[in-house]
């Protein structure tokens, strides 16, 4: 049976909020250090993405704090920013 390649439908969905959680901090500074972010703006993007530290809490019981060596912030204003920045470099 040959298909119809003017009948066929394509979609593709993407899970944003997942691909917010692997973004590389390394990586991430190299790419806005291509896009030409250099010197004191570098390095506050270097302070906001190094030394992050997330824990989780259910009810009265909390975990201990873990480093976060992936992901941007999501929620926040700069979130898709540096994802857009990472992933067009």
């Amino acid at each position: 049976m040959a298909l119809d390649r003017d009948k066929i439908v394509s979609a593709l969905y993407i899970d944003f909020q997942k691909a917010f959680d692997t973004v590389n901090h390394n990586l991430q500074l190299e790419a806005l250090e291509d896009a030409g972010v250099r010197g004191v703006s570098l390095n506050w993007f270097r302070s906001y993405l190094s030394g992050r530290q997330q824990f989780v809490q259910c009810n009265e019981i909390s975990s201990s704090n873990k480093n976060v060596k992936f992901g941007v912030t999501q929620g926040s204003a700069l979130g898709p920013i540096l994802f857009l920045i990472y992933i067009n470099n």
